[in-house]
């Protein structure tokens, strides 16, 4: 990740003596964001800006109880993504647009940064990225990933292509802050997307998804259900198909495991390749996060059975779905 470059002393005056100041914007160069956040390193400057700009300066564009909020939020502990800047009172989109704004005016962010839009700060790179996915993904694809009616708001987003502007996009029906979100990660392939494909081409009686529905992975088995064992899922979605609760999430461990085990069973004649890179990043995603989901049996037939597993993030809606098959 790139390291802001700090410059000049005027805008330490312009934002009434405050130690911020803003990124020098000429060298930065923008970059797929492959990380589960909501703030794209080239996009970073605009916590800068909130954390270290006056009372007076804020005061002088935002509501004077917004510009109080944000005063009394970064003293408890600055701002470190922008979840934690959307979480201060009177502050949704509108005013995170705002709030980008200004700090591209003051030279915080630049060109590599496209904006904010639905909560979600993203790069140049990561805006072309998703408008070429949006403006390209089938009705298909785009159940998958829509988070909200996916059944009225896939087809209404193909017939909507060609898309010219993540605006556009973004005003879009049913595309909120978790579709958005969504649309960003489908678009974009990271290096557990790039493991994920090769053991899916494995044909290995093993499969790893990072886009899926989870209420209908759920709710619709192919087969006989064997087993179902889910947790944080609504209880009366998993007991109307004798299904069992139990009271903890998931943690990352848990996921990493599972997710492990699927990948060593896919390579069991060693055809998927090194999985390191691939294990390592979604270690990064997973840390410290917990997950709702569910384990999954059903046999399709008599002398086969299936497993399947999802975990999706209660905060940021990351998530992964594992599969794997036998037959006797």
């Amino acid at each position: 990740m790139k390291q802001l470059i700090r410059s000049g002393a005027a805008f330490g005056l312009l934002l009434g003596g405050c130690a911020a100041e803003p990124a020098s914007t000429s060298a930065t160069a923008a970059a797929i964001t492959i990380a589960d956040t909501d703030l794209a390193p080239e996009c970073a400057g605009i916590l800068t800006y909130a954390n270290g700009a006056s009372l007076a300066e804020l005061d002088s564009y935002l509501p004077s109880n917004v510009a109080d909020a944000i005063v009394l939020g970064r003293a408890a502990q600055p701002f470190a993504d922008l979840e934690d800047l959307s979480s201060v009172s009177g502050i949704a989109q509108a005013r995170l647009a705002q709030i980008a704004a200004r700090a591209r005016t003051l030279g915080f962010i630049g060109a590599a940064c496209a904006g904010v839009y639905e909560e979600l700060a993203v790069s140049a790179d990561d805006a072309a990225a998703i408008l070429a996915y949006a403006n390209t993904a089938t009705e298909a694809e785009l159940w998958d990933v829509v988070r909200t009616e996916p059944d009225t708001v896939a087809p209404l987003l193909v017939a909507a292509q060609p898309f010219t502007t993540l605006q556009q996009l973004a005003d879009a029906y049913g595309v909120g802050p978790s579709t958005f979100r969504s649309l960003r990660d489908a678009a974009i392939e990271d290096p557990f997307d790039e493991l994920a494909g090769r053991v899916n081409a494995a044909h290995r009686d093993a499969s790893l998804k990072t886009a899926f529905n989870w209420y209908s992975v759920a709710s619709q088995l192919p087969g006989q259900p064997s087993g179902m064992l889910c947790f944080g899922v609504p209880a009366e979605l998993v007991t109307s198909i004798g299904g069992q609760m139990r009271p903890n999430l998931a943690t990352a461990s848990e996921v990493m495991a599972e997710v492990a085990g699927t990948v060593s069973y896919a390579d069991r004649y060693h055809e998927v390749g090194s999985a390191t890179a691939g294990l390592a990043h979604l270690a990064a995603q997973v840390s410290g996060g917990t997950f709702f989901g569910c384990y999954l049996g059903f046999q399709p037939n008599p002398w086969c059975g299936v497993n399947r597993a999802f975990f999706v993030n209660k905060d940021t809606g990351h998530r992964v779905l594992t599969e794997t098959s036998w037959c006797e």
